[in-house]
């Protein structure tokens, strides 16, 4: 590793310029970033189509709406089983974005300091983590909760179904606001909380208060201003999804081309913006650790006393 050679120069920047820097991080490393975050992100795109793909179809369309009418079974983007589906996808998606980004992360903190990570190695360093990450993520910040409140809209009630929409949509924004006041968890797990910096015997809570609480409004402004980024980005990527879906698949208006807007490119597009807004957290990460703790000169004097410790002859003292 080297500590002093990066391909980000390590110093304080606005959040304009780490929205600026996240794109060319992207397009410097495209493939393994890519293919680290699509490792999480499919089998979470799969999972979500599971849980709530039911309702799209048309039994289900039926059953909220209570039509029996020949000419009422279709519906279109203005039915809310329709609505219902996309509002949920938009839900699963924030909420899962951590868990989606977990061997990005890893990859990004090797390849910002020069290292050839392989797909195996980073595999690893996930797994080494997954009690404290199902933990932090999965319990404290409800991912598990939405998602096994989503399972449960499968239920034929649909007086439940609208309590259990309600409720999801209430414990979301719950753990948004958690999660934008911690947003840098999953950092503090993954880069600080290995091996490798052992010796920093502060536990978990420690260190995310400490990191934190320091300058919380300017982290909690740079989450919600990420977040809104991301959503823009989305709805950009969806039109552009959209309009080549049109002219290479399907025709517009159809209920196949319904189907594949609501099941397949809304969310890719979804999970295209996570992608960005994960290198953008990172990188947020590492100004909010050079603002508190001046890392950029602690990453020169560590740096230092590594050359110093390779140019020492063995067996001798200094």
């Amino acid at each position: 590793m080297q500590l002093d050679k990066t391909h980000i120069q390590i110093r304080n920047r606005n959040e304009n310029e780490l929205l600026d820097i996240a794109l060319h991080v992207i397009c410097r490393f495209p493939v393994q970033i890519f293919l680290s975050f699509a490792l999480l992100a499919i089998p979470l795109l799969l999972l979500n189509n599971l849980l709530i793909g039911h309702i799209l179809t048309l039994d289900y369309n039926l059953a909220f709406q209570m039509r029996t009418s020949i000419v009422q079974e279709t519906y279109t983007s203005s039915d809310i089983s329709y609505k219902t589906f996309l509002v949920l996808q938009v839900i699963l998606i924030i909420s899962e974005a951590p868990i989606a980004s977990i061997l990005s992360t890893v990859m990004l903190s090797k390849l910002i300091f020069n290292e050839a990570p392989t797909l195996s190695s980073i595999i690893k360093i996930g797994l080494k983590n997954t009690g404290k990450i199902f933990a932090s993520l999965g319990l404290k910040r409800g991912v598990l909760f939405i998602v096994l409140l989503a399972a449960l809209m499968r239920t034929p009630d649909s007086i439940t179904r609208v309590f259990i929409l309600a409720t999801i949509i209430i414990a979301f924004f719950v753990f948004i606001w958690v999660r934008g006041v911690r947003p840098f968890i999953l950092e503090i797990i993954l880069l600080e909380q290995s091996d490798a910096e052992s010796s920093n015997k502060m536990s978990l809570q420690q260190r995310s208060r400490m990191l934190h609480t320091t300058v919380g409004g300017n982290v909690l402004g740079r989450s919600m201003y990420g977040l809104v980024v991301g959503c823009c980005l989305a709805i950009c990527m969806h039109g552009c999804l959209t309009f080549l879906s049109v002219n290479l698949f399907t025709e517009t208006g159809t209920m196949e081309h319904l189907d594949l807007t609501a099941r397949w490119i809304f969310p890719i597009a979804c999970w295209l913006a996570v992608l960005y807004t994960s290198v953008v957290r990172f990188l947020n990460y590492l100004d909010t650790r050079i603002l508190l703790e001046g890392w950029e000169a602690e990453l020169k004097i560590r740096s230092e006393a590594m050359r110093i410790k390779q140019r020492q002859p063995l067996g001798t003292n200094w």
